[in-house]
């Protein structure tokens, strides 16, 4: 069976990935979220935003993030549409 790729995927820079790529105990702060205004709205209710720190806590399957102390569990496809950096 074929997984089809996500456009997000295809249009991150070479140090950008998607949070469902990041790797597990490591910090991130969010670029850009791609995908339907409903799910943006979702995401910014939950206080995932561009310029926000995420810690990753479990990066696939339903992807599970630390955020000001709080885990937030987001699902497959919309991980795949948080475009996130290594945060310094």
């Amino acid at each position: 069976m074929f997984r089809r790729r996500h456009p997000a995927a295809e249009d991150t820079a070479a140090d950008e990935i998607t949070l469902a790529a990041a790797a597990r105990d490591t910090q991130v702060r969010v670029l850009r979220i791609s995908g339907r205004p409903r799910l943006m709205m979702r995401l910014a209710t939950l206080g995932v935003v561009p310029g926000v720190l995420l810690t990753i806590v479990k990066p696939r399957g339903p992807a599970i993030v630390s955020l000001g102390g709080a885990r937030i569990a987001i699902g497959r496809s919309a991980a795949e549409s948080v475009v996130v950096e290594a945060a310094e």
